[in-house]
């Protein structure tokens, strides 16, 4: 059994989200698997953008942010599990007044799989 306390990590602010690593690929002992807490701030954009290799599962803890893939927002409920696969485009917004929060699960992850790219 293994147990990681959320509380025990610090928020690293990137480009319109900031992040909480959760549990790592060497804490778990599986190779390529990495758990994030992902935070959009009121206002803020994580840019368009997709993974070569990695899939990302995502778990929704509110949903006052816009999530889109392949430029079509997606309709969102808490509780609800989004599967984003290698090459799909994704980006993330909040228009709202409290944090975008969900739980990112990273399958295949790799430090640099991040790719940037116009709307």
């Amino acid at each position: 059994m293994k147990i990681f306390k959320s509380k025990q990590s610090s928020w690293i602010d990137r480009a319109g989200y900031s992040k909480k690593i959760l549990a790592t690929p060497e804490q778990l002992a599986i190779p390529g698997i990495l758990v994030q807490q992902i935070r959009i701030a009121p206002g803020q954009v994580a840019k368009n953008h997709y993974h070569k290799k990695q899939t990302e599962i995502f778990y929704f803890l509110n949903t006052v942010g816009t999530f889109s893939i392949n430029n079509k927002p997606i309709d969102l409920e808490v509780g609800d599990v989004l599967v984003v696969e290698p090459n799909d485009l994704h980006e993330v917004s909040n228009e709202g007044v409290e944090d975008f929060l969900y739980i990112a699960f990273k399958h295949n992850w790799e430090e640099n799989d991040y790719f940037e790219t116009e709307s």
